[in-house]
C-alpha cells in the first residue's frame, strides 16, 4: 500500500471566488517566499482595471485559485494518489511564477519572433498599419509567411515547450534557479508527501532524496510548460502524467476555469461565469491507446456537453467584451509600444533587455532586481521618461502622456462583426470600411495624411477544427510536403489540448465533433473588431 502523507491543510487564504483555500505544509512554505509574494504586484489583467475599475485582482490569488481548482478536478476524477495531488497542487500554485509586469501585455514584447533591439525604431503609425495589414491578410488567406492562399493550413502541435521568453518558460527558469523551492521540495519528500507504491522516502539517504527532488522539479516544470513530449525520469512516480498535463494545459484546464470565474467576479461583467459544480461533476478520464502510445484523456461525459458549451461560449464572450474592449485593447497596444521604445532607446535607464532578463532571473535569490520586476517597475520607468533628455519621439511621448493621465485614445469609428471563415472573408473584401483601409495600404500619400490609428482584435470560439477537416488538411499537407509528420502524435495532441467528450464504450472525441454540441456548427465562429482611434498627429 502507498504510504503517502495525507493532504492536510496547515493554513488558509480567504479568496473572493473559492472561499477559504487550504495550504499544505509545503505550499505554506512556498507561499511565504518573496518570489511568490511578488505576484501580488502583478495584475491579472494588466491595465484592464482602468476601464473595469473593480478588476484589481492579481496573479498571486489567481495562482492559489488554480491550485485549488486543479485539486478539485483531481478529487472528482478519483484516480490520483495523494502524491500526484500534491504534485498537481504545486504545479498549479507555481504556474505563473515567472509572469511579467502587467501580465500578457509585456510578455508580448519579449516574446516577439524578431530581434527586440532595433537600430531604427519605426513610427507607431507604421507599426500599427503593418500589424493591421498582416492580421487582415491572415484572415483572408494572403499572408506572406510560409502559408500561402493555396496551402494555408500547416499542422501545429500545441502541447510543446514554448519560446525562450514565454512566461511558462520564464517560470521554469525561475523555479530551477530557486534554492528555496528546491529545499522545500527536499523537506516535503522527507516528510512523505511524495511516497509512492514502491518507495518510502522517509528513511532514504540525503543524496537519494536530493536526486529525487530534482526529478520532482522537472515534473513540475514539464506540467507548467505543457510539454507532452516530456518523459519523466526513472524513479519519478506520476502514473497519470498525461491527464495531469491536460488539467493545467487544455481548453478545459484549471488555469482557464479560475481566470474566467475570477475575471467575471472582479470586472463586474458576468461573461466568464459558468456552473463550475456541474462541470466538475461531469469530469471523467480514460486511458486510450493511440498508435503505439497509451494516454489518459480528460474531458466531460455526454451529459456534461451543455455545461461545456456554456463554458466555451462564456470564455469567448469574456474575451470579446472585456479583454478586447475597445479601450482596453488600445491601452494594451500603447503600453507595448512604449516598452519597446524604452528597451531600445533609454540608454541611461533602459527597460530590461532580453539579456538582462536572463541575468536577473538567475540571480533572483541573490538580489532584489527580479523581485522588483512588477507593475510598479513599469510605472516607475514610465514616469521617469523625459521627452527632451531621452529624445522621445512625439508619437511615443503622446502615448506616455495618455497613460500618465489615465486616458486611452478615443474611438472615431469601428467595425465589429462575427461569422465563420467564409463570412469573414466576404465581409473584409466587400465592406466599405475595409475598402477604405485597403486604399490606405496602397496609397502612401493617403496613409501619411491619415490622422487615426487602426487596431484589429479577433477571437474564435475554439482553436480546433472538426476531425474530418483536421484529417483532410493533414493528409493534404502530407501529400504536398517532404516533411514527414507523425499523424498519431498530432491526433493525441489534438485530443489532449482540446475539450474532449469521454464515452464508456468508444474513443473520445472533441466537443466540436459531437452533434449534441452547438460548437459542432459554430466551431469557426470568430468575432473581428477593427477600430479607428483618434491620434494626435505628430507629423
Amino acid at each position: 500500500m502507498e504510504n503517502t502523507k495525507e493532504i492536510v491543510f496547515v493554513n488558509y487564504v480567504l479568496d473572493n471566488v473559492h472561499g477559504f483555500i487550504g495550504l499544505t505544509d509545503i505550499e505554506d512554505k512556498i507561499e511565504r517566499l518573496p518570489i511568490f509574494k511578488r505576484l501580488q504586484d502583478i495584475s491579472q489583467l494588466g491595465l484592464v482595471k482602468r476601464i473595469f475599475p473593480g478588476a484589481l485582482h492579481n496573479r498571486y490569488i489567481h495562482s492559489l485559485g488554480v491550485m485549488h481548482v486543479i485539486d478539485q478536478m483531481a478529487l472528482h476524477l478519483k484516480r490520483f494518489s495523494n502524491a500526484e495531488r500534491q504534485l498537481l497542487r504545486i504545479a498549479g500554485m507555481l504556474h505563473d511564477l515567472g509572469h511579467y509586469p502587467l501580465s500578457h501585455d509585456l510578455e508580448q514584447v519579449y516574446d516577439r519572433k524578431e530581434d527586440l533591439l532595433e537600430a531604427d525604431f519605426p513610427p507607431v503609425k507604421e507599426i500599427f498599419y503593418d500589424d493591421l495589414q498582416n492580421d487582415i491578410n491572415k484572415i483572408i488567406g494572403t499572408s506572406n509567411s510560409e502559408n500561402t492562399s493555396e496551402d494555408f493550413w500547416i499542422p501545429q502541435r500545441e502541447l510543446v515547450v514554448k519560446g525562450r521568453f514565454h512566461h511558462e518558460t520564464v517560470t521554469t527558469r525561475v523555479i530551477n534557479a530557486s534554492k528555496s523551492i528546491y529545499n522545500i521540495i527536499v523537506d516535503g519528500i522527507k516528510q512523505g508527501y511524495f511516497n509512492d507504491k514502491k518507495t518510502n522516502w522517509d528513511s532514504s539517504s540525503d543524496e537519494d532524496v536530493k536526486i529525487f527532488a530534482k526529478k520532482i522539479i522537472n515534473d513540475i516544470c514539464a506540467l507548467i510548460q505543457g510539454n507532452s513530449d516530456y518523459v519523466y525520469e526513472e524513479g519519478a512516480f506520476p502514473e497519470h502524467f498525461t491527464a495531469m498535463l491536460q488539467m493545467l494545459h487544455s481548453e478545459l484546464d484549471a488555469d482557464r476555469i479560475d481566470y474566467l470565474l475570477r475575471d467575471a467576479t472582479f470586472s463586474g461583467a458576468s461573461y466568464g461565469s459558468f456552473d463550475l459544480g456541474i462541470l466538475l461533476q461531469n469530469l471523467d478520464m480514460k486511458e486510450y491507446t493511440i498508435g503505439k502510445k497509451s494516454v489518459w484523456i480528460v474531458g466531460v461525459r455526454e451529459k456534461g456537453i451543455g455545461c461545456a458549451d456554456q463554458y466555451m461560449v462564456n470564455r469567448y464572450l469574456a474575451y470579446t467584451q472585456v479583454i478586447f474592449n475597445k479601450y482596453t485593447s488600445i491601452i494594451a497596444k500603447m503600453l507595448r509600444e512604449i516598452v519597446r521604445w524604452m528597451m531600445n532607446n533609454m540608454s541611461d535607464n533602459p527597460f530590461y533587455s532580453p539579456d538582462n532578463m536572463d541575468r536577473i532571473i538567475k540571480q533572483h535569490e541573490e538580489n532584489q532586481h527580479y523581485l522588483a520586476f512588477t507593475d510598479s517597475y513599469f510605472f516607475n520607468k514610465l514616469n521617469a521618461v523625459e521627452k527632451i533628455k531621452h529624445g522621445c519621439p512625439d508619437d511615443i511621448y503622446y502615448f506616455i502622456e495618455q497613460l500618465r493621465q489615465f486616458r486611452a485614445l478615443d474611438v472615431e469609428m469601428e467595425d465589429v462583426f462575427s461569422g465563420n471563415e467564409d463570412i469573414q472573408k466576404k465581409h473584409i473584401k466587400e465592406s466599405e470600411f475595409y475598402k477604405n483601409i485597403n486604399k490606405l495600404f496602397n496609397n502612401e500619400n493617403m496613409m501619411n495624411e491619415e490622422k487615426g490609428l487602426y487596431l484589429l482584435c479577433k477571437k474564435k470560439l475554439t482553436n480546433h477544427m472538426p476531425f474530418n477537416i483536421f484529417k483532410k488538411n493533414f493528409d493534404k499537407y502530407s501529400e504536398k510536403h517532404e516533411r514527414c509528420l507523425n499523424y498519431e502524435m498530432y491526433k493525441i495532441d489534438r485530443l489532449m489540448d482540446g475539450l474532449a467528450v469521454i464515452f464508456e464504450d468508444k474513443e473520445p472525441i472533441l466537443l466540436i465533433d459531437s452533434p449534441r454540441s452547438m460548437l459542432s456548427q459554430f466551431y469557426d465562429m470568430q468575432q473581428i473588431m477593427v477600430r479607428k482611434y483618434v491620434f494626435k498627429s505628430c507629423y
